[in-house]
């Protein structure tokens, strides 16, 4: 997801670019601005995709869509038409325009879309997860443990039975 900029920074603030995303892991569709500005070039991504995950209750593999936009602004380190070098930016994790003059929007997209993502991502909203007991995935079936809740007023006295009945 390369972008050659080197035209665009020649012309006024204010010029842009409109490009539509090749689909390519994760990303499955997008669409990108790009606007002239006077310390570089600003991006405006729009995009989904597919996240790889594991699901929060059953640890099971799985993907899932992610819609994600951010806005960000690429600052020029060289002057396109002479070759100086421009003032360094104040931010020290600021996105930066190559010096080829070319704008890689690949780590805003894979950052972006990682911000998106659920905390807690579930391969289906009923997933029963896994027994507390033996372990077993109980998407593939019930297990034979006794899941039934205890009051914890009979609690010592169930400990008393299972250690007499073992």
């Amino acid at each position: 997801m390369q972008f050659n900029v080197s035209q665009l920074l020649r012309e006024r603030p204010g010029a842009s670019r409109h490009y539509v995303l090749d689909p390519q892991p994760p990303l499955l569709r997008g669409a990108v601005t790009l606007i002239r500005t006077p310390d570089g070039v600003l991006v405006q991504c729009e995009g989904a995709g597919v996240l790889e995950s594991s699901c929060s209750r059953c640890l099971a593999p799985f993907g899932y869509p992610v819609d994600f936009a951010f806005d960000e602004i690429f600052v020029q380190q060289v002057d396109v038409t002479t070759g100086a070098a421009m003032p360094p930016s104040d931010e020290p994790d600021a996105f930066l325009v190559a010096l080829n003059h070319t704008i890689d929007i690949t780590e805003a997209v894979r950052q972006y879309s990682e911000m998106a993502a659920e905390m807690q991502p579930l391969c289906r909203p009923d997933c029963p997860g896994l027994c507390p007991e033996c372990g077993m995935d109980l998407n593939l079936g019930d297990c034979r443990c006794d899941r039934a809740p205890i009051d914890s007023r009979w609690a010592a006295l169930a400990a008393l039975k299972r250690s007499s009945n073992g």
